[in-house]
């Protein structure tokens, strides 16, 4: 599931992929797996929402993330491929008693900007109206 892109009076570099696919994060090797829901993915990093922990997710902070966004070059929505990102913790916005909103910038960026894809724009009904 997909929202509409909204890049009215936004400073970012590129547009974003609004999306509600799963993200998974961890302190590093060994460490608790954490799981959220993704908001929307930049080449430069992700958003998602989840249940915080005492002390994590920080700001500043150190993460590992996971996630899957759909195979390019495949008509397949099911189709996906799974990336691994070292990422800083840029934002932490409490939500409510038991959910924050996060946004983490990766140490190395994907190779193409997830919002700028027509396939996969199109495949998740985000056509060209709504880019």
């Amino acid at each position: 599931m997909c929202d509409d892109m909204d890049v009215t009076g936004d400073r970012r570099k590129e547009p974003r992929l609004r999306c509600r696919w799963p993200v998974w994060f961890t302190e590093g090797l060994g460490k608790t797996f954490y799981s959220g829901r993704m908001l929307d993915i930049s080449s430069e990093g992700v958003a998602f929402t989840c249940r915080p922990e005492k002390k994590f997710p920080r700001l500043g902070q150190e993460v590992t993330t996971h996630f899957n966004v759909p195979r390019l070059g495949s008509d397949d929505a099911s189709d996906m491929t799974t990336f691994t990102r070292i990422s800083h913790i840029y934002r932490v916005d409490r939500l409510d008693e038991e959910s924050s909103r996060i946004a983490v910038h990766f140490d190395e960026p994907l190779n193409f900007k997830p919002g700028k894809l027509k396939a996969v724009n199109l495949m998740l009904g985000n056509g060209p109206e709504k880019q």
